[in-house]
Formats: C-alpha cells, structure tokens, sequence
C-alpha cells in the first residue's frame, strides 16, 4: 500500500527526516511512535503529498501521493484544533463535508453521512451542533468524516489527543473493527504505546531515522525503546492479561 524508498526532507534549512525507507502493506494497522520533534507529522504529510521529498519517494498503491489522493482513497484525521469547540455546524454537517467534491446530490450526500454516522455509533447526535460534543463523540464523528469516501488507506495524527481513557480505549477498538470489517488500511501516529500494542500490525519508531520497524512484540525490547527516545523509559502496556514486562520491570495489567 505504501512504499518510502530513501526518504530525506528538509524544511526551512533543518533537516527532519533522514534516509526512510518501509514499505507497508494493504489491510495492515500500522503506529508511528516517537518523541516530540521526531518528524513524525511531517512523515504523514510527505506521504500525503503535502510535503515535497528534499530526496527519495513515496508511492500509494504504485502512484504519486497526489494522484492516488485525487481518487478520494485517502481519509486523513489530523490533530484536533481549536476550532472544534465553537464549530457551528451539526454533526451531520461535519460529516457531509467530506463528500464536497463528489458530484451527487445533497440528499444522496446525506444518506450516506447518516449511513456512517450509524456505523461509528453517532446517528442519534445527527443534529447536534458538533462543538457541543464530548471528545469522544467528536472524535467519532471526524472518523465518520474521514471514512464516507470509503478509502482504502485511513491516516491519524495522534488520534487520542483531549479524550479521556473510556473513550480512547473505545475508539481503538472501533479502529480495529473498521480495518477487520473493511479491510482498511491504517497508518496513525501515537504516544499511547501500550494502548495500540494488543491489535497493531506493526511499529513504525522514528526519531529523525528510522530507529525501527517491526512487530510490537519486538519493538518492546528496552535496547529499541532506549535509542529511540535516547533515555529510560518505562512503558504501561494494555493487555488481556496481568504479566510482568521483563524489559521494564514493570507489572502490567488491564485497564
């Protein structure tokens, strides 16, 4: 689905990303994890065709950034901004917005907003005004938004930012329930480690380079985790069952 071959780019004279090169393929959950300034959103926008390589490529599905994206293939959640708590406009509104350059009608556009609003949970809040919403819901209904072109590949960037842990925890598994039933491919960026670790695919750490990619499993050994964020780090991991993390010396359990 998604091939970085040598990726370097440059912005504003400093250097962010260094020689990337991954290939991820359909259907698979994939988390870019990382610290702060790592380059992380900036890799997303290459990928999407907002940031132009300084050297190297990205391909989706064997084509230009910009061109698979005009097939309307691609749902993009960025961070949540400051505009969502006074956004004028219904929850209903919000999702329609992501049908604004397919050519049918604003009755068959609202059909299928209230067809995925039903699927993410939200048909009930159609009317709502969506900065009245909770994080959660809002979250959701982004999601809705994000997913009415029926893409084949779904970008977040740190989807969990301002939701409380209920609602976090639901909304992944929301995520997984979107790439097992629809067979979407999702690349997101996250801190929630652990919370991520039970149902990715693979692991995408980057710190300017690419310090690893590979199975969650792997990537829990403190030798990656430590030249990834270039200090000790503990970890919580979300899991089915109690265990102790023998890298971090720390018990985990369930939340």
């Amino acid at each position: 689905m998604i091939k970085i071959e040598n990726l370097w780019v440059e912005l504003n004279g400093n250097l962010i990303l260094e020689d990337i090169s991954l290939e991820i393929k359909k259907g698979e959950i994939v988390a870019i994890v990382g610290p702060n300034g790592g380059g992380k959103t900036t890799l997303i926008r290459t990928i999407l065709g907002f940031v132009k390589p300084t050297k190297g490529r990205v391909l989706i599905d064997g084509k230009e950034p910009k061109d698979y994206i005009k097939s309307g293939k691609v749902g993009y959640l960025p961070q949540k901004s400051s505009y969502e708590r006074d956004f004028p406009v219904s929850a209903l509104d919000v999702v329609m917005f992501g049908l604004v350059e397919v050519k049918i009608s604003k009755k068959e556009k609202e059909k299928k907003a209230l067809e995925v609003l039903r699927y993410v949970g939200m048909e009930s809040f159609k009317d709502k005004p969506f900065g009245k919403l909770s994080g959660g819901q809002q979250q959701r209904v982004m999601i809705a938004r994000a997913i009415i072109s029926e893409p084949e590949l779904l970008i977040l960037d740190e989807p969990s930012t301002g939701v409380d842990v209920v609602a976090q925890e639901s909304f992944y598994e929301f995520i997984k329930k979107l790439n097992q039933e629809k067979g979407i491919t999702v690349l997101m960026i996250t801190h929630d480690i652990g919370a991520v670790g039970s149902f990715v695919h693979k692991v995408v750490g980057l710190n300017k380079k690419l310090h690893y990619f590979g199975d969650f499993k792997d990537f829990l050994q403190k030798s990656n985790v430590d030249k990834l964020y270039g200090s000790e780090v503990k970890l919580l991991i979300h899991s089915p069952e109690c265990f102790t993390c023998q890298y971090f010396n720390v018990e985990v359990k369930k939340h």
